[in-house]
């Protein structure tokens, strides 16, 4: 073939391509036939903060500017703990609360809503931090106002409280094979309208996959205003955040631990989580604390405990550190740096008795040294030197970068930990916790989350897998405060086989107390029955530090009136949270099916879970039969910082007609250009 023919075949096939994607719409808009855009988002986001609990109210409002009537769907996160018990939805001056269902009775119910015309809401979770929202028959000019409640979990760390609200998140990659030709055995799901199809790996990858969309300057997308009320119950010396610029005030004869805090600009785009920290003044940092509440004959309690503060310079153990570094495309950008300085931190704080390696991953693994090798100089500079030439691109295939990890054998003499610094953004997080839970061996593995909005669900699970600690870190400012803060937590000794001695049998979760890190406080959620007449209600803790035994007491106080049975109250709710998260990782290590036990829980505590959904039906209908609502997909914001390109290309029939149209030509072109006997020669 000559090279003006080459050529052409070349120009053609381009053209091909062109036309194809230029079917579709802007990535992450939301379009009608008109090329008008058809919904618009808009919340606002309550906080009422008491001590380590926060309940947390988020008003939604969906605007249809459209001729049209539309279905919308909308997939967001929420905290990785969250609590969600609470539905309601507006229309006009009618509110309609919403009911926890089984999954499949809440769907049915749903489905009927929406084929009859009515308005309805159905909210089910896909991971215990992201959930789809389903909202039927919004009319033309119409606003439908959701109210999604949950509780979540204060945390407290080296001396501060923290809280994070997710407000978008990154792009998951989706391994597998989605190919149906190839899995003639696997029924693959179908349902959603992500941007992926369902792979081997990822079933429900169109449900988690929603359309992203860039923000650009000078213009709001999804518009959030926030307003929290924060009661720390103690004296406050600075309350901050890393992620947004506040307005911090105290009302008008408020205690001094209680604060009003709101963004500085009013709204923001959600395009990177909210963190709000609080730092008690020095002589009021809490030691120990305890909550006790009661409802329906039970109480449950809650006991936070910090470790000893003290340690000798014998007590620090030669050490094995194993870096894995995240390099795939979804670091791009602030990620990637924030990475590079913690690793090259990391580095720094090694000692010429410790060893080390390197592990970088994206589409691939590639390992620095064949095994772990002695902290020289010549070792370190080797490895500071590839961290520096990181780039981010490709695939976040992380099974391979934990199993080479977890396939180093350790000298004895020195602890071997594992620290894993990504974004986390991966849709197979059941199948890697199964393979920490299988190969950790005696192992410990910490995780850094990287990024404005990092996959926190998994990143705090695999840690807890790995019985380490879970670091975040929100801007490239916080790279040198956290890591320092996790590099000492590595270099102290925790406490270890701690067990806590009740007066009376109770239910307790974490069900094994795991091992105690230095700056970090011990918190455990209790159910029990009354304290017996005049029984001990002391609690008694033991473990070992350092080769010596540890032991500290608490005795918990009386609880206040009970709780109106019609509401579970929030430290029910924190209970019947944790022991759904156990029985789910009970399902994963021992491969069997949770349904059968988590239902009953998630029942009983009106939770939202994997079997059981939110649901709001408006009981008029509101859509004339006649008339045929549009699906739509409600896009989230692209995290600030990211370089990636937005997402949520439809996966339609005309899209997929276009994409086989294109492998064929190409194949065609590659037939004509190959084929024997055409000299190819220009």
């Amino acid at each position: 073939m000559r090279g003006s023919q080459y050529w052409v075949y070349t120009l053609l096939l381009w053209l091909l391509a062109s036309a194809a994607f230029a079917q579709e719409p802007q990535a992450g808009k939301l379009l009608v036939e008109s090329g008008h855009e058809a919904l618009h988002l808009g919340a606002e986001v309550d906080v009422r903060i008491q001590g380590l609990q926060a309940e947390v109210l988020v008003s939604q409002r969906f605007q249809n500017t459209s001729p049209e009537w539309i279905n919308a769907t909308y997939v967001y996160p929420l905290a990785e703990d969250s609590a969600v018990h609470h539905l309601t939805m507006r229309v006009g001056e009618r509110v309609i609360e919403g009911e926890i269902k089984e999954k499949a009775e809440a769907r049915k119910i749903y489905q009927q809503a929406k084929a009859q015309g009515k308005k309805a809401t159905l909210l089910e979770q896909q991971r215990p931090n992201l959930f789809r929202q389903q909202i039927a028959n919004i009319g033309p000019g119409e606003t439908i106002e959701v109210e999604i409640g949950y509780s979540q979990q204060v945390i407290y760390d080296m001396g501060e409280f923290r809280l994070r609200l997710p407000m978008t998140l990154t792009p998951r990659y989706i391994p597998g094979v989605s190919r149906r030709e190839l899995l003639p055995q696997k029924v693959l799901a179908a349902e959603g309208s992500g941007w992926s199809l369902a792979t081997d790996q990822v079933l429900d990858a169109p449900m988690i996959t929603p359309p992203q969309q860039t923000v650009q300057p000078g213009r709001l997308l999804n518009p959030v205003a926030i307003n929290v009320q924060l009661n720390a119950g103690v004296d406050l010396a600075r309350v901050s955040s890393a992620s947004h610029a506040l307005k911090v005030s105290r009302p008008n004869g408020s205690a001094a631990g209680v604060r009003q805090v709101q963004f500085a600009h009013g709204q923001v785009s959600m395009d990177r989580d909210f963190e709000l920290s609080w730092l008690p003044v020095a002589q009021q940092a809490p030691v120990a604390a305890q909550f006790v509440d009661q409802w329906q004959g039970d109480r449950y309690a809650q006991i936070m405990l910090m470790p000893p503060q003290k340690m000798s310079a014998e007590q620090v153990l030669p050490r094995e550190l194993l870096l894995i570094i995240d390099t795939s495309g979804s670091m791009a950008g602030q990620s990637i740096e924030q990475a590079r300085a913690s690793a090259l931190q990391a580095l720094d704080q090694l000692t010429p008795g410790d060893r080390f390696n390197v592990i970088l991953f994206a589409g691939e693994t590639r390992t620095l040294f064949p095994h772990a090798v002695a902290a020289q100089p010549n070792n370190v500079n080797r490895a500071a030197d590839a961290i520096r030439a990181m780039r981010a691109e490709g695939g976040t295939e992380m099974h391979d970068a934990l199993a080479r990890a977890f396939e180093h054998e350790p000298l004895a003499s020195h602890l071997q930990q594992v620290v894993f610094v990504t974004d986390g953004s991966v849709g197979n997080e059941s199948a890697l916790l199964k393979l920490i839970h299988r190969h950790l061996g005696d192992a410990r593995l910490f995780t850094v989350a990287i990024g404005s909005a990092p996959n926190r669900y998994f990143m705090r699970r695999a840690a807890e897998y790995g019985r380490g600690t879970f670091t975040e870190i929100t801007s490239t400012e916080q790279v040198q405060a956290r890591m320092a803060q996790l590099l000492e937590k590595l270099r102290k000794p925790v406490v270890t086989n701690i067990s806590i001695d009740w007066p009376q049998p109770v239910e307790a979760f974490p069900r094994k107390v795991p091992d105690l890190y230095w700056g970090e406080p011990l918190l455990v959620t209790v159910k029990m029955s009354p304290w017996p007449g005049r029984s001990d209600q002391r609690i008694i803790i033991q473990g070992d530090s350092a080769g010596s035994p540890w032991q500290r007491e608490l005795r918990l106080p009386e609880p206040g009136n009970e709780s109106d049975a019609s509401k579970t109250p929030v430290l029910a709710q924190r209970f019947g949270r944790e022991k759904i998260a156990f029985l789910e990782d009970e399902a994963i290590r021992q491969a069997e099916d949770a349904r059968v036990k988590v239902l009953p829980v998630a029942l009983r505590y009106q939770l939202m879970s994997r079997f059981t959904s939110l649901v709001a039906v408006d009981k008029t209908p509101s859509k004339p039969e006649v008339l045929t609502a549009k699906e739509r997909s409600v896009a989230n914001a692209m995290p600030v910082g990211s370089q990636m390109q937005a997402v949520g290309y439809p996966q339609t029939a005309t899209n997929l007609y276009w994409h086989w149209l294109i492998g064929a030509f190409a194949a065609l072109g590659l037939w004509r250009i190959q084929r024997p006997g055409v000299n190819c020669e220009s």
